[in-house]
């Protein structure tokens, strides 16, 4: 669940069952903070005519967004190096509000617009994971023997200015001195550690915090947030599921060379699931997905990151799309229950894959999830 800002301290039920409607209506606001390079507030924003955040598991940056500002009524920014967080208002029953952050967004350049002589600046705007991704080596730099891989991890988003950081250390240390070379991306070399102990990718919170974690396979998630199509329910009349079989693995190889053994290390995992209509019983043939990889920490990483690997190919032939009232408590990989009578006869998990919201009164919110495979 995203962290709030509950300051009359309203219990969870109260504040879900307003979020919800499920009193008939609700009252939403938002809010513009305009931030300094160091995530410190310095004003807020009033003119702002339109704007719509968006999440994308599989994106390089997974969160972005956009901003029309009215450029008569903005205040002054620095484009450079100013930065905007907004946030969601939801109006309690009593007077009071509880806040979310919807993420901190580095801003480029605006393109200027000019509309019946209103004029506007329009702005794509980015998480700070964009900081990383444009940051490069310009010395060689070692990833030395016996330093746990996520000190190193850390070390490289501290060496490209990134100060707020949360990645828990497994202890796993590095076993071969290894050298990124000069011009390499800091991002790609950070993910390249994690992947090595079968951590997720860097991702940066709603708060402009630098996170990864160890990898946890979906059907071990707790649901974070149901959804059902009943009278009360957020849920728009718009929803579908979709099938995308065609060219789906069904055994998956990866053999780690980066270690000093006698021969690589090797893991492979098949799909016989008999109620999955991408393995090899019901495809009648193998279909091999095969990679070589150079840094891997061990034989149960390796395992861990083929298990996955087929996973991924094991949810992503089932796709769900849904419209619901904006919910501002979404945000990296999470975990749904969805109890949708027309398309499934229980409900059914899915773990979340993208979403955008604009940011409106009665804006609608898009999701995209998969399905949660079970093996």
């Amino acid at each position: 669940m995203i962290a709030m800002i509950n300051k009359r301290n309203y219990s969870q039920k109260l504040i879900d069952d307003t979020l919800r409607a499920r009193n008939g209506t609700r009252k939403v606001s938002f809010r513009y903070d305009l931030l300094n390079r160091f995530d410190v507030k310095i004003g807020e924003l009033d003119g702002v005519e339109q704007a719509t955040i968006s999440y994308g598991e599989f994106r390089i940056i997974k969160r972005t967004a956009k901003f029309l500002l009215n450029e008569y009524l903005q205040k002054e920014i620095d484009y450079m190096s100013e930065r905007i967080q907004p946030w969601f208002i939801l109006h309690m029953p009593d007077g009071g509000t509880v806040g979310w952050s919807l993420g901190i967004f580095l801003l480029e350049s605006p393109s200027k617009i000019i509309n019946n002589k209103v004029s506007s600046r329009d702005i794509g705007a980015y998480d700070k994971t964009i900081i990383v991704e444009e940051d490069k080596f310009f010395t060689r730099f070692l990833v030395a023997q016996s330093q746990s891989y996520v000190s190193m991890v850390v070390r490289i988003l501290e060496s490209s200015g990134l100060t707020k950081i949360d990645i828990p250390d497994n202890g796993v240390t590095i076993a071969n001195t290894r050298e990124f070379p000069i011009g390499k991306k800091k991002h790609l070399a950070c993910n390249e550690l994690l992947r090595a102990i079968n951590y997720t990718s860097i991702w940066i919170d709603e708060n402009g915090v630098a996170k990864a974690k160890p990898y946890i396979e979906p059907s071990s998630r707790p649901v974070t947030h149901f959804y059902s199509t009943d009278e009360k329910s957020v849920v728009l009349n718009e929803f579908s599921e979709r099938l995308d079989i065609a060219g789906r693995a069904n055994v998956f190889i990866r053999v780690a060379l980066n270690l000093k053994e006698a021969r690589p290390l090797v893991s492979t995992v098949e799909n016989n699931d008999i109620l999955s209509p991408i393995s090899i019983i019901n495809r009648g043939r193998k279909i091999v997905n095969f990679e070589e990889l150079h840094d891997v920490s061990s034989q149960e990483a390796l395992d861990g990151i083929t298990r996955r690997a087929l996973l991924e190919s094991m949810s992503a032939f089932s796709h769900l799309s849904f419209n619901t009232a904006l919910m501002p408590t979404h945000g990296s990989a999470e975990t749904l229950l969805c109890d949708f009578a027309k398309l499934f006869d229980t409900p059914t998990r899915f773990y979340e894959t993208s979403w955008e919201m604009p940011l409106e009164y009665d804006g609608i919110m898009t999701h995209e999830a998969r399905k949660v495979t079970r093996l």
